[in-house]
């Protein structure tokens, strides 16, 4: 029989024991309750050990989605929550601890990057047969259409995929026209927004915003003048308030040695270092291989900037997780403040590195705008 592993929703700011009721992600009517570290919880259930990446069950998938989403919806109603990835789990509540300790000073500054904050989306689309029909009245695509009439399908095919590229054109611009309007309305309201991807052509904009609690109020009536501005020529869907997965959402994974070394010399670091030298050796780097940096001009150079384009991000990279192992490791001896786990000198030895998780808290999905 295989052991059930803990499934992680989320993290609050809280000492404290809480139960949120039998509402876990299984729908075996798991418990759904927090394990505390320090001022920090992780919101937890148990559940059946899924590999949702391999799973084949696409209802599965869609149902555990839904039901992760609903807890973490009831954990809003009480806290400010920072979303953990869909389909995160440890093997007991230690390697839950685990994870809230190492990664104890990025989940606090995130979650109090959060606080009081929700993420609302907004879908707009319009009447795609209406819209083909606008464009088609459009002068160029009039006449070419009326030269096409009475044509054979042969000798027509050249004009006939030539007005085709000319609906794409006019339909994407008065797409793009559209999105600057709701835009420019809309983002004196939030403090980030993030666009997301258009499932089809009927869509219009499907852009996630960041909002204080108390501005949700005036962005919704934006949102309902912007509507009426535009005469009904579009439907705006709003969903939430959600938590910020687009903005700050934590994901969580164990370090390998192979990846730690390959950081650590590529920076050129000894066996061991602090925080504060793994900075001075990314900063030295990152001047040397910025790509601004390098001689000779963008014709002839484009390959050398490319290349020096890759080093850097690879630095870029070396340096983000090694900032984060140092920082886990100073936690995990129990260093709480962030200065003196600046200055703590860590282990780059394969059993420091065993019992290490990369921690980090980024945007998912979408591009930023």
């Amino acid at each position: 029989m295989t052991k059930d592993a803990k499934y992680i929703y989320g993290v609050i700011t809280s000492a404290e024991a809480i139960s949120f009721g039998p509402i876990g992600i299984s729908g075996r009517g798991d418990e759904v309750y927090t394990v505390p570290y320090r001022d920090l919880a992780a919101v937890v259930s148990d559940c059946p050990l899924v590999d949702y990446k391999a799973i084949r069950d696409k209802e599965r998938v869609v149902r555990d989605l839904a039901a992760h989403q609903a807890v973490i919806e009831e954990v809003m109603q009480r806290f400010t929550v920072l979303p953990v990835k869909f389909g995160t789990t440890a093997k007991d509540e230690g390697e839950v601890e685990t994870v809230l300790r190492q990664g104890h000073f990025a989940l606090k500054e995130a979650h109090a990057a959060i606080q009081d904050k929700v993420e609302v989306e907004v879908v707009a689309t319009w009447d795609l047969p209406s819209v083909f029909q606008e464009i088609s009245a459009e002068e160029p695509i009039a006449k070419l259409k009326a030269r096409i009439e009475g044509m054979s399908r042969l000798r027509s095919t050249p004009d006939r995929i030539k007005v085709g590229k000319l609906v794409y054109e006019s339909l994407n611009r008065q797409r793009e026209k559209y999105q600057q309007e709701i835009l420019s309305v809309l983002v004196g309201c939030a403090l980030d927004l993030q666009k997301n991807s258009l499932m089809n052509d009927e869509m219009v904009m499907n852009v996630a915003f960041l909002l204080d609690k108390g501005q949700q109020g005036a962005f919704d009536r934006r949102l309902d003048e912007l509507d009426e501005k535009l005469g009904g020529r579009l439907n705006f869907r709003r969903i939430g308030p959600l938590p910020p997965y687009s903005f700050s959402t934590v994901e969580v994974r164990p370090m390998t040695y192979q990846e730690v070394q390959g950081a650590q010399e590529l920076l050129g670091l000894g066996q061991e270092a602090n925080l504060n030298e793994v900075k001075q050796a990314y900063y030295a780097l990152a001047q040397e291989h910025h790509p601004d940096a390098q001689p000779g001009d963008k014709a002839t150079d484009l390959s050398a900037k490319s290349q020096a384009g890759e080093r850097f991000a690879q630095i870029a990279a070396a340096y983000q997780l090694l900032s984060n192992y140092c920082l886990g490791q100073a936690a995990a001896q129990g260093i709480t403040a962030k200065k003196e786990a600046e200055g703590y000198r860590c282990s780059f030895a394969p059993a420091a590195i065993k019992e290490s998780m990369l921690i980090t808290v980024r945007r998912m999905g979408g591009e930023t705008l």
